[in-house]
């Protein structure tokens, strides 16, 4: 492999500054590296140009006799490409260009407009890239020496500007809004029935009935719409009143006692509809050794149209970021994942992308397990999966996530259907450059020896950096910066150049801010990335999900909590609203339009409260009875306590025994207690 001879810096220097307009005494592009790490600035960059003078200035840079050329004008250098004849002067490296220009065009994603201008008897060829940035890299600039560690580095990642950058005020708009204009004094149930519509709480009805039908449930009485509405209310009601089980919810205890759940349904009519609730037909299952079997079959329809109406109910914003959030469930399930890092370490994972400035969930994907591997990784089919109808919809806003997902080609991937995006990365990615990686080794030993020895350079510079400096290259349309905070932090972009600056704080030992500099694609990347974190935030709180022995009760929650959240945000978004509710009281207002006063029991509770009396556990002897009706109840004003006659027998809460069955038609009509006319009756009130 031939070497270029060297050239003095004078003349180089010389000839730059004729063609360019770029100052004496400008250095190779490493050694520039580390005179910025001193000063504040740890990079700068190779002058890009549009057109012919990416060719002018690769042509005079490269060329070994470039010293002994003169600087030709645009006009000069299109009249040459037009001719076959040398020029005298001409540099081997133009007569290079001009011969490859006729012979072999380069790839579109590689071809500059000025080779294709050069190409005189060549078909245009379209770009596969967005007009605004076909022109913003600069392929042939390189500034460096020869014996630069740059030269060594992979010929792609090199330090070079972008000439048009994305206006950041883009990504802040529009804010989250409902795509349907809905009035101030809009309720939270139709905020909530975006999602949950009618369609939806239909399926659920017909599918709870189907499958009570098929388990043969003689007891069963078919559920209703209104009825699974209330169903919900009081599970909403549920997740702001916790309690240790669910019985508790309708004990006679005051200290437990709930009387808005406890008078919607009976404690059995709850627990017959907690048993029967389904959501997909468990006849038309696939069976599992069958291609087309679905892990997540019994909750495969409401997981769709969850996903649809997420998407409908509100606009799509310019800036979102993708991560995944967790379900707690510690059941035995093929789907569960450890991840010990989560708040919530066991449970089921779920892929989600969300508004990053709210976290209104648009879509989200919940993780089976592992599938057949493909070339691209988990990380990048799940980041692909979720931008899809951003990609058929011509999305053009910005898109963050961790260094889980992210990779050099999947930025690529995102910037070619016109997505820009910022991610962590991590740092044994593959195709990095050398600043943090070690090189791939090509079998010519003095090749690899050399590549090895700039690596091994590169990253010693890179470990050294003090707080607050960085180092940076660009390949295409991504850009790579490597900052040091308290450890390393990489980061690629294809929205933010790593030479934009901005200022961070940081708290100091002593307690007190420092500032520090880092590249703009740092505090955008950390305002960005928030947006599942948020939605996390206020789904938790008041979530809805109890224990459950089947595996898919517990996503059947998350899914009521994730639209509520939504409705939420949607409600707090809507400028016509004034005196915004908090959360809480939102819940607490959509639990009582879904239960809409209506009451599910055969008879209603008496207006005083009720109270079960406690016995004791002998069994031969007459019952000893402790009496948890309070004194103020049963001993006080007796001329209310009246004996009524009821329809059927139930057991005298006095003298019944387990050995010793008695039973009566008689209760007093004060305190609702079944007793023998006599003595039970005197002696309950008198003793």
């Amino acid at each position: 492999m031939s070497r270029n001879k060297p050239i003095s810096d004078d003349l180089i220097a010389q000839e730059l500054e004729e063609m360019f307009g770029i100052p004496d005494g400008m250095i190779s592009e490493d050694d520039l590296e580390e005179s910025d790490s001193e000063q504040g600035a740890e990079e700068d960059l190779v002058r890009v140009l549009t057109g012919d003078d990416v060719l002018l200035s690769s042509t005079a840079i490269s060329s070994p006799s470039s010293s002994t050329c003169q600087s030709p004008s645009l006009p000069r250098l299109q009249s040459a490409s037009r001719s076959t004849p040398a020029v005298p002067h001409q540099s081997p490296s133009a007569s290079r260009l001009q011969s490859a220009s006729r012979s072999a065009p380069l790839p579109p994603q590689q071809q500059s407009p000025s080779v294709a201008r050069l190409q005189s008897d060549a078909a245009p060829i379209a770009s596969p890239y967005p007009p605004d940035r076909i022109d913003g890299v600069s392929e042939l600039s390189d500034f460096s020496s020869s014996d630069s560690d740059s030269d060594i580095d992979e010929t792609d990642w090199k330090k070079q500007e972008w000439t048009q950058n994305p206006d950041l005020s883009y990504f802040d708009t529009p804010h989250i809004q409902s795509s349907k204009q809905l009035p101030n004094r809009t309720k939270p149930l139709t905020y909530f029935g975006l999602f949950f519509s009618d369609d939806v709480l239909q399926m659920i009805v017909d599918q709870t009935n189907l499958y009570a039908s098929q388990v043969g449930n003689r007891n069963w009485t078919p559920t209703t719409v209104e009825e699974i509405k209330a169903f919900l209310g009081v599970l909403i009601q549920m997740g702001i009143h916790v309690l240790p089980s669910i019985e508790d919810y309708w004990s006679s205890d005051p200290v437990l006692q709930v009387p808005e759940i406890a008078e919607t349904m009976t404690l059995k009519r709850f627990q017959h509809i907690m048993k029967h609730l389904h959501l997909n037909d468990n006849s038309q299952m696939p069976a599992r050794d069958s291609d087309d079997y679905d892990k997540l079959y019994k909750i495969r329809p409401l997981l769709e149209k969850l996903n649809e109406k997420c998407q409908e109910s509100a606009i799509t914003t310019n800036s979102q970021s993708i991560d995944e959030c967790m379900i707690k469930f510690k059941g035995r399930s093929s789907l569960k994942q450890y991840m010990p890092m989560k708040p919530v370490k066991r449970g089921y994972k779920v892929w989600v992308r969300a508004d990053s400035s709210t976290g209104y969930v648009y879509m989200f994907r919940i993780y089976t397990g592992k599938t057949d591997t493909t070339e691209t990784g988990l990380g990048s089919n799940v980041i692909k999966s979720l931008c899809e109808p951003l990609i058929r919809a011509n999305y053009r806003g910005h898109l963050a996530f961790d260094n889980f997902f992210s990779s050099t080609d999947l930025l690529q991937y995102l910037f070619d259907h016109e997505i820009y995006s910022t991610a962590t990365v991590r740092s044994d990615r593959q195709d990095l450059p050398l600043l943090v990686k070690k090189p791939k080794l090509t079998g010519d030993k003095e090749a690899d020896s050399k590549t090895a020895e700039a690596s091994k350079r590169q990253n010693a510079r890179v470990k050294k950096m003090k707080r607050g400096k960085w180092k940076w290259r660009v390949k295409r349309n991504v850009a790579f910066a490597v900052w040091r905070d308290t450890k390393q932090v990489t980061v690629l972009s294809t929205a933010f150049h790593p030479k934009q600056r901005r200022t961070c704080s940081r708290t100091q030992k002593d307690g007190t801010k420092k500032a520090y500099n880092c590249p703009q694609m740092i505090p955008e990347y950390t305002k960005r990335m928030g947006g599942v974190d948020r939605f996390d935030q206020k789904r938790t709180p008041y979530a809805v999900g109890r224990k459950s022995k089947k595996w898919w009760k517990r996503i059947f929650y998350f899914l009521i909590d994730l639209a509520i959240t939504n409705a939420y945000i949607l409600y707090k978004s809507n400028s016509r609203v004034h005196n915004v509710m908090t959360q809480k009281y939102f819940r607490i207002a959509l639990s009582k339009e879904l239960i809409n006063n209506l009451s599910f029991r055969k008879r209603s509770f008496h207006s005083m409260p009720k109270y079960n009396i406690k016995k004791s556990k002998q069994s031969n002897e007459r019952q000893k009875t402790v009496h948890s009706v309070p004194d103020g109840l049963r001993t006080e004003q007796l001329g209310e306590h009246w004996p009524v006659e009821i329809e059927t027998y139930k057991r005298c809460r006095l003298c019944s025994t387990k050995t010793n069955n008695k039973r009566s038609k008689i209760i007093c009509e004060r305190c609702e207690v079944p007793l023998c006319i006599s003595p039970c009756f005197r002696q309950f009130h008198f003793d």
